[in-house]
């Protein structure tokens, strides 16, 4: 089977370089296949064939997963999470990129992306990208620390979206600054035309310390005799799948503010963020009058240790794999919370409703631990545990209990490049 699939990725490779102009009688003595993947060189032309594939598995510990009038909770199963493939391209000063996952029904499209290399360490790059806020959410979901991204990346921050950004990067500075037709292509509370930026400093080695800005408003579905609108604010979820805020009815501008911080030295890394978003609501009241703003606020905070003592980095490749040692094993703990208000008085009725003047405030605090275990530098072994505490137990997944709910999370990931 994968000498099978080695063949056939070849082939559409060659085929693609020929389309390009590359002689195709070097192609046979360009290929390489390595730790890094299947690669193929000619000249100035550089040519990575990669992708990945997750399975993870979820169950829940001691409570009712289940919801039966929404069903929002996946019970205790097996899924195919991810299925990643994709190439990048490079001639010059001119990279591609396209990434698709095959599964994911609807959003089947990830990357595609032509970028040109004004100068050195200038970057311009067009097509559909990730919007640059998160640090948590611009790193691949292939080299995370934990199963499941901070909510903050996954919630307050945007997703994918058609666009063009500049990007400068020096030895100790990285800059961002796009526009993108929206925050999040295929999501329900996309926004409209989106602008973001986004700075990154090095003060010293293994120290990075960032922030990031994104503006854009947001228009809500018609609403009257004969409409049925859909609320588009962000909606508060917790990494069970539980939805413990749902989401509002939004109108007008949406601004994020990000900050992160990171630290590597050996095999050891820290990492940090914080993130709060503020979305109007103009005219979203029960009889159409302006309420309150909603503001979504998030932090996490995680270590990690590689017991084995490889360095930590983006891409971990065990010192000794299986059968000369113990392979790559690191270690990792998270702390975060979530959390819904509005920024007016808290005066009157809390209420719950997508129309409440008065939000009731509801966050989800969880803590996350867990263990990876490379064998070989293509396939990783994920456990973790997650324990969730909702601040109002009015909003948990049974309510009216107190304390916490605690799922298992489990990964195979088998990775090329």
């Amino acid at each position: 089977m994968r000498s099978r699939l080695f063949r056939t990725a070849r082939v559409c490779a060659a085929a693609w370089v020929t389309a390009i102009g590359a002689p195709s009688s070097a192609a046979a003595q360009g290929w390489e296949f390595g730790s890094d993947g299947l690669r193929y060189r000619n000249g100035d032309f550089r040519f990575d064939l990669g992708g990945y594939v997750q399975g993870d598995f979820r169950s829940f510990h001691d409570w009712d997963a289940g919801d039966e009038d929404t069903g929002m909770l996946r019970s205790d199963a097996a899924e195919l999470r991810r299925v990643r493939i994709g190439f990048e391209a490079r001639y010059r000063r001119l990279e591609l990129e396209l990434d698709v996952d095959p599964q994911d029904r609807g959003d089947e499209l990830k990357n595609a992306v032509a970028a040109l290399r004004l100068a050195k360490g200038l970057l311009l790059s067009a097509g559909h990208m990730k919007v640059p806020v998160s640090a948590e959410f611009l790193t691949s979901a292939s080299r995370t620390d934990l199963v499941e991204r901070a909510l903050l990346a996954t919630h307050i921050g945007p997703a994918r979206d058609w666009g063009v950004m500049l990007e400068g990067e020096r030895d100790w500075l990285l800059a961002q600054a796009g526009a993108f037709l929206g925050d999040g292509r295929t999501r329900d509370d996309r926004s409209e035309t989106t602008g973001v930026g986004r700075l990154v400093f090095q003060p010293a080695d293994g120290l990075e310390l960032g922030g990031s800005a994104s503006f854009a408003d947001v228009e809500a579905s018609p609403a009257g005799p004969g409409f049925d609108p859909e609320p588009k604010g962000i909606e508060g979820e917790g990494p069970s799948g539980f939805e413990f805020y749902e989401r509002h009815f939004v109108q007008g501008q949406r601004r994020r503010l990000g900050l992160e911080g990171s630290y590597r030295r050996g095999p050891v890394g820290f990492a940090g963020e914080w993130m709060q978003a503020r979305e109007e609501r103009r005219g979203q009241g029960s009889v159409f009058d302006d309420l309150p703003a909603q503001v979504a606020t998030g932090w996490a905070a995680q270590a990690t240790w590689l017991l084995t003592g490889e360095k930590k980095d983006n891409n971990i490749r065990p010192r000794r794999p299986l059968f000369r040692g113990p392979g790559a094993i690191e270690v990792g703990v998270r702390l975060e919370r979530l959390h819904f208000d509005d920024d007016g008085a808290d005066e009157g009725f809390e209420g719950a409703g997508n129309r409440a003047r008065n939000i009731r405030p509801a966050a989800d605090r969880i803590f996350s631990g867990g263990l990876s275990w490379w064998p070989v530098a293509w396939l990783r072994f994920m456990g973790n545990v997650v324990v969730e505490r909702f601040d109002d137990p009015l909003l948990a997944p049974e309510p009216g209990r107190r304390g916490n709910y605690v799922t298992f999370l489990a990964r195979t990931q088998l990775q090329l490049r």
